[in-house]
């Protein structure tokens, strides 16, 4: 079944796009992100803050594996050089989403997984445009 849903002409274009690849990666390093995130944060009662930055830290590591080996398809390129890119971004990247949030907890009463939401524009308006053009050119 997969394969005939795969083999469809629409389906096999867009799993051929660049961004429609990074796009399902950024959903499952999301979720991770938000699963760590979450868990830290109502189970194991974290600071919002801090469940924030380690679910931010954990969503990077599952993002920067895929996207060099699968979205970017630029295992060729250099590891470390790649490393310490993908790092500058990673830390704009948390940087914003933990700034994000904090903003959110000072001046919304927005529970925290609507906050965490709110922040995913990070990685929508910084992080694809980072990734092609500075980490996986």
């Amino acid at each position: 079944m997969l394969r005939k849903i795969l083999a469809i002409p629409l389906v096999a274009k867009l799993r051929k796009s660049t961004f429609v690849r990074a796009v399902l990666v950024s959903i499952v390093a999301t979720w991770t992100d938000y699963i760590v995130s979450l868990s830290l944060h109502h189970v194991m009662k974290v600071d919002e803050v801090i469940a924030t930055s380690l679910g931010s830290f954990c969503g990077a590591i599952v993002s920067f594996y895929f996207n060099r080996l699968w979205a970017f398809k630029s295992k060729d390129g250099k590891l470390t050089e790649q490393a310490i890119k993908y790092l500058l971004v990673l830390g704009l990247s948390v940087l914003l989403n933990s700034l994000g949030v904090y903003l959110l907890i000072q001046t919304t009463n927005l529970p925290f997984i609507a906050e965490r939401v709110i922040v995913i524009v990070v990685g929508l308006l910084v992080n694809y445009q980072l990734f092609k053009r500075f980490v996986f050119k």
